[in-house]
């Protein structure tokens, strides 16, 4: 169905419910759509206006001067009653609560209509699809709030802001609150009390993890309403086992060598892939939404520091290396990612490195040492405004690191991951 087709039939209530959200999602996207609609609005008040005055100047074209003037006036009452509809339409749209700054991989809303970069949303629930996905999100009066790979958020914002993140990781600056309404962020174990500071937060279904970067966050534990406020260079836990101590660790340095084996040690079930035999193997994940509304699945591993209890930060630095002990089924090219943020905790890129099979040299049981200078990740986004803003992982903390074997599944195992230098 065409533009033209959708707005008669909606100015005509005839829209079925899917049509509505095809027109909806049209004029989201379309500035000149929008601009059409509202340009029919206007000339169809105009038109009602000058009938009503009995000013209009009309082509005789039938015999009759009377049955003419009769058939205008009727052709300007049912258009300006399309005019009050389209009024309507626009009158009763949700105010703005923020604005999709920038994006890189899938952000849709809840009910998988994808959202583009500089729309300004109203109150709704978004979601980061993809571990290589983020959001940076603004409020008006200049809030931040960037979300992080695989992540579902809720928000509004009438007498105060008031945000629910159900999964995933966030990263927030937050200006001065006005006095007694402080910004809220719900998570299924805690609620963060913020006036204003720089900090992140990532939820799991049994704990909370805040790590504050500047300024003070009031942290509540919901399980039995203990609170504890978290003080700048410092981290806290907030879970569902009452047992548990809530109280705020200082935050380490950053670490630029770092080694996790898996033959040793267990890794979190946070980490993405499954642990058997004293190695990691690949699982399925999303990478990717298409526009309509197919998923793109990926087989890989993924080393997720920020989802560890005990705060760790991996500084990559000009000499640093990233390191892995692997070993595939079937030869073939791999895909390396580094997911980062910068020191302050906003947002620092994600970054790639596509290694081609014949690089692989595997010796005895297939295992292979591959090591990767940080100078070969290049920024995955191609856009040239985000690679300016994000060139190098240079100087950042490393939140995660991904290897894959893009769709297809060749039994990909890890036995030991390396943050090290040259």
């Amino acid at each position: 169905m065409n533009d033209d087709l959708l707005m008669q039939r909606y100015l005509d209530g005839q829209l079925s419910r899917e049509d509505l959200a095809v027109l909806n999602q049209r004029l989201r996207d379309d500035a000149d759509l929008r601009q059409h609609l509202r340009d029919i609005a206007e000339q169809a008040v105009a038109f009602g206006d000058l009938a009503r005055r009995g000013k209009a100047a009309l082509p005789v074209t039938t015999p009759s001067v009377t049955a003419t003037r009769f058939t205008w006036l009727a052709l300007a009452a049912s258009i300006a009653v399309l005019a009050a509809s389209a009024w309507l339409f626009f009158a009763s749209k949700p105010d703005a609560v923020l604005t999709l700054v920038e994006s890189t991989g899938t952000v849709a809303w809840s009910d998988g209509t994808l959202i583009a970069s500089g729309e300004k949303l109203p109150a709704g629930t978004l979601e980061t699809v993809g571990e290589a996905s983020s959001a940076l999100l603004r409020f008006d009066d200049g809030s931040l709030i960037t979300l992080h790979g695989d992540a579902e958020l809720s928000f509004a914002s009438e007498h105060q802001k008031v945000l629910s993140l159900t999964r995933g990781t966030l990263s927030a600056e937050v200006r001065p609150q006005p006095a007694g309404r402080p910004m809220l962020i719900r998570t299924p174990s805690a609620v963060a009390e913020v006036v204003g500071t720089a900090f992140d937060l990532s939820t799991r279904s049994e704990d909370t993890l805040l790590k504050v970067n500047e300024g003070l966050v009031k942290l509540k534990r919901l399980a039995d309403g203990s609170e504890i406020e978290v003080p700048a260079n410092r981290s806290a836990v907030a879970s569902l086992d009452t047992g548990a101590a809530l109280d705020a660790a200082s935050t380490p340095e950053p670490l630029i060598a770092w080694r996790f084996d898996f033959t040793s040690s267990t890794p979190p079930r946070d980490w993405r892939g499954y642990s058997k035999n004293g190695t990691m193997h690949a699982s399925p994940y999303v990478a990717k939404k298409m526009p309509d509304g197919r998923i793109v699945t990926h087989h890989g591993i993924s080393i997720r520091t920020a989802m560890l209890e005990q705060p760790l930060r991996l500084l990559a630095n000009e000499h640093s290396v990233i390191k892995y002990r692997l070993r595939q089924e079937s030869p073939g090219p791999l895909q390396v990612m580094l997911l980062t943020n910068r020191l302050n905790g906003n947002h620092g890129g994600n970054f790639e490195c596509k290694i081609p099979a014949e690089e692989l040299r595997p010796g005895p049981g297939g295992w292979c040492e591959v090591a990767i200078p940080i100078t070969r990740y290049e920024p995955v986004d191609p856009r040239p405004h985000i690679r300016k803003r994000h060139p190098s992982a240079v100087g950042n903390i490393i939140t995660s690191a991904i290897i894959n074997t893009f769709r297809e599944d060749r039994q990909l195992e890890v036995s030991h991951f390396e943050l090290g230098t040259r």
